[in-house]
């Protein structure tokens, strides 16, 4: 080694200079830096504006990334302690509630004890200044991390089955809780005719329920591709002929009979008059029809002409001393007319236009005009309604992949699709090269509509 060589230095120490001094002298720098500095912007809000607009630390500093596209806005943008209202605490329930106060509970308040979940904060689930910048979380984990395995989490009491994904590739060879079969809330009635009292109940489409609606109708008759005997000759019907999405494209406009039923099922009780209907609805009034009209063919038969108003007044009060009513009782049969309004009346309410859809009953309720009473119809409007779907989205399919109503012959099927139907076009969150990926939030809203609202966060 030569003497050049022997004068590099190589090592701190023979520098002449420490290790201890040069750290306490970097630490003092980031202490001042990045916490002292950034702290004098928590004594006011003009010290604050001060620094950020300054070339000194602010507390801009401990931004950890940027905030959600809904909250940047002036009010938040430049005002951290709209949210963190105290300083090195964690953001609480009741500055975001300043804003969101009107927003519903995420769960089921039915089926969940909200004090159990209500330490579960905000923020737990909704982070900002986090990358990627999302507000809204959508992973799979968001769910799943409670509901795999629900009662080990011990926050609520519930009859829900544990699950940890969709998709029938998340089955095979897990042993975690595959997605249960699909629940629906149907309405189920209780009584006969005017006593019917209807309830909504929950069950599983894997226990076959069937429908109570009081409705006749069998779907294979009237999609058969030979076509259904209509007024106006054979008729081949579709699905869209009686089934129609609202305005939204996301559910169907329900089914009823005058926009729906009326153009083939027609009100016509006599063919010799074509153009007369009875009313669908109360037999009451169907009767009350039916004793009008054929009193006024038998006034108008009889007397040779067309009756005054005056006289059909007169006659249908039967008033004693009347001039009709006394012609009436010398040549006429004073109970044919309604003798035949009671006839074409059991022949519909028994054996054609009512009975084809309705149930029905006979009572001797004195206050009823008509001893005939029907079954009211209620059909389900929403099948799952705790659900998100979208019909419009799925208007390149055809109806009958997930509705199997060509085989229907009994209107107590439930033709609802059960998770198998949806397993096949669907998958999870992951990645597969044939199927949707579908995570949980894709059918599971958060914030339920009907849900109350959190309330006064001053009550927090």
């Amino acid at each position: 080694m030569n003497n050049n060589e022997s004068d590099l230095k190589l090592s701190l120490e023979q520098t002449g200079l420490g290790k201890r001094l040069p750290s306490w002298i970097l630490f003092a720098v980031i202490l001042l830096g990045f916490l002292i500095i950034p702290m004098l912007s928590l004594l006011n809000d003009g010290t604050s504006d001060t620094l950020r607009n300054s070339p000194l630390p602010s507390d801009n500093s401990w931004i950890t990334g940027k905030l959600s596209q809904p909250h940047q806005i002036p009010d938040l943008n430049q005002n951290c302690q709209a949210c963190h209202v105290n300083a090195f605490e964690v953001v609480q329930d009741a500055s975001c509630l300043s804003c969101h106060s009107d927003t519903n509970h995420h769960f089921d308040t039915s089926v969940h004890d909200v004090a159990k979940l209500e330490g579960a904060r905000c923020a737990s689930c909704h982070r900002e200044h986090s990358e990627p910048v999302e507000i809204v979380r959508k992973d799979d984990l968001l769910c799943t991390s409670c509901h795999e395995d629900m009662a080990a989490t011990g926050a609520v009491e519930t009859e829900l089955s544990d699950v940890d994904g969709f998709g029938q590739e998340q089955k095979l060879g897990s042993l975690k809780s595959p997605h249960p079969s699909f629940k629906i809330s149907m309405l189920v009635p209780s009584g006969k005719a005017d006593a019917t009292e209807w309830t909504l109940e929950r069950a599983s489409l894997a226990a076959g329920p069937l429908e109570k609606s009081n409705l006749i109708f069998p779907h294979d008759t009237h999609l058969d591709p030979g076509g259904i005997d209509a007024p106006e000759g054979e008729r081949v019907l579709e699905c869209a002929d009686c089934h129609s999405p609202d305005a939204a494209g996301e559910l169907m406009q329900p089914v009823k009979m005058e926009t729906n039923c009326r153009s083939c099922h027609t009100m016509v009780f006599d063919e010799a008059a074509p153009d007369r209907e009875v009313p669908h609805g109360d037999p009451d009034t169907v009767l009350l029809t039916l004793e009008e009209y054929y009193s006024r063919q038998f006034l108008r038969n009889n007397l040779g002409r067309n009756p005054t108003p005056q006289e059909v007044k007169d006659f249908m009060l039967r008033r004693p001393g009347n001039n009709v009513q006394r012609r009436g009782e010398q040549t006429l049969n004073m109970a044919s007319p309604w003798g035949k309004a009671s006839s074409v009346a059991q022949e519909i309410f028994e054996k054609t236009t009512c009975k084809t859809c309705h149930e029905i009953s006979i009572s001797d309720d004195p206050k009823h005009l008509s001893k005939w009473r029907v079954d009211p119809i209620r059909l389900t409007k929403q099948w799952m309604p705790k659900s998100t779907f979208d019909h419009f989205s799925h208007r390149t399919s055809d109806c009958a992949v997930c509705h199997t109503a060509s085989s229907s012959s009994e209107s107590s099927d439930v033709l609802m699709p059960d998770l198998v139907v949806c397993e096949s076009c669907h998958t999870g969150s992951k990645t597969h090269e044939s199927k949707v990926p579908s995570n949980c939030e894709s059918c599971h809203a958060f914030h339920l509509d009907g849900q109350h609202a959190w309330g006064d966060p001053a009550d927090l």
